[in-house]
């Protein structure tokens, strides 16, 4: 199904890791190059990373130099980002040969100091190829297999009606079939009412599943049509729309692509979000659209992503991060319902973080259940200064709260 017609037609996303020891193990004028990347549909087009990491010429030396280079002539756009760091560029370029383009003093040394990770950084590279490509004649779309019978249905959003085939509904979808193949309503009327998705969402939805061209197709239309199409089981659409270039991952799509998989149960979509965001949690979790996220979804993807066991374990590496908004969240049920089991994480948790809620809620427990508290292992494996704390604010709430 050939539907899309975006200004750039191949999408790829490749990433180059480079050590701190290179800086000053390699002379100006050296550089690393990643692997050839094979451009599909394209003629043998290829694209490769070239890293200089003291500079391409004694000009920009103690710089780090970045090129992307073609083997033939292309029309490209490039993003250059530096993971876990504000650092970035792009470039628009036509290619009229084989060459390299980019950056002579893309980033200082000392601008990269405090970026290294490990030892090592990572340049997330994003480009887009405009790649002509012939549409075979002998294969026509949908749309024009029907151009000689009008259509019988109508899908009602508001005032507005986008007119399909009963039994082209029927065919894509198990949902319109057993809704028009039985005495329902709609199938009487030859009309159904939408009231969950916009008109443009429909509208685009039904276009794809004919076959028409879509013009610069965003990510936005394009997670609503894949909404629709979950709803209404038009797997093959789901299917060929999450194989567009669109969903390449990348810490700006990230948030509304698994806030899709997460709401629809694409599992294996989902899987490759927790992959991503394992490598790329710095600089996701500033973004705005992660903080909009659902919070049992941020939670999921913690674990899932870190391998975090326990909701303390999230509590903990949450409150280090910065990602404050899950904590009231995760603290309340635990809180509410403390057992002997959880008493000493929690009370490891309050006081490292300094969790004042949580805090009251231990000494409220120990007062409650004090000899079997004292009398766990647990307990007393406690830090002696943990311990002190504990049974201070214990004796405090007995004795002088009102």
């Amino acid at each position: 199904m050939l539907a899309v017609h975006p200004a750039f037609a191949f999408k790829d996303v490749k990433y180059f890791t480079l050590r701190r020891a290179t800086l000053t193990r390699k002379a100006v004028g050296e550089f690393l190059e990643s692997p050839k990347f094979d451009v599909p549909n394209s003629g043998g087009l290829k694209w490769w990373i070239c890293v200089y990491p003291a500079g391409n010429t004694e000009a920009v030396k103690g710089h780090v130099s970045v090129f992307i280079c073609v083997n033939k002539a292309v029309k490209t756009k490039c993003k250059c980002i530096i993971d876990g760091s504000s650092i970035q560029d792009a470039f628009t370029h036509s290619y009229s040969e084989p060459d390299g383009c980019g950056w002579p003093g893309y980033a200082s040394h000392e601008s990269l100091a405090s970026v290294f990770d490990k030892g090592k950084l990572t340049f997330t590279c994003i480009l887009e190829f405009d790649i002509v490509k012939q549409r075979d004649a002998s294969v026509p779309r949908v749309f024009q297999l029907f151009r000689h019978v009008s259509p019988d249905f109508d899908l009602v959003v508001d005032s507005n009606q986008v007119p399909a085939h009963k039994n082209f509904l029927s065919l894509i979808s198990p949902v319109f079939e057993a809704m028009l193949s039985h005495d329902t309503a709609e199938s009487k009327s030859n009309r159904m009412v939408i009231t969950d998705f916009s008109f443009d969402t429909v509208k685009t939805a039904v276009d794809f599943c004919y076959g028409r061209e879509l013009e610069d197709l965003s990510l936005g239309t394009a997670v609503n049509i894949l909404r629709f199409c979950d709803k209404y089981f038009i797997t093959v659409v789901i299917e060929e729309i999450e194989s567009l270039p669109l969903f390449d991952l990348t810490t700006d799509t990230f948030c509304k692509i698994i806030r899709y998989a997460y709401d629809c149960e694409r599992k294996s979509l989902l899987d490759k979000c927790y992959d991503f965001f394992k490598g790329r949690h710095g600089d996701i979790k500033a973004k705005d659209d992660f903080v909009n996220l659902p919070l049992v979804l941020v939670v999921n993807v913690l674990k899932k992503a870190l391998h975090l066991e326990t909701e303390y374990d999230v509590l903990s590496y949450a409150h280090k991060s910065g990602i404050y908004f899950v904590l009231e969240y995760l603290e309340k049920p635990l809180i509410e319902s403390m057992s002997m089991d959880d008493f000493c994480p929690a009370v490891r948790y309050a006081w490292k973080c300094l969790r004042d809620s949580m805090k009251n809620a231990c000494a409220q427990f120990l007062i409650n259940n004090r000899e079997e508290v004292t009398d766990s292992k647990d307990f007393l494996d406690l830090p002696a200064e943990i311990i002190h704390f504990i049974l201070r604010a214990s004796y405090d709430i007995k004795h002088y709260s009102v």
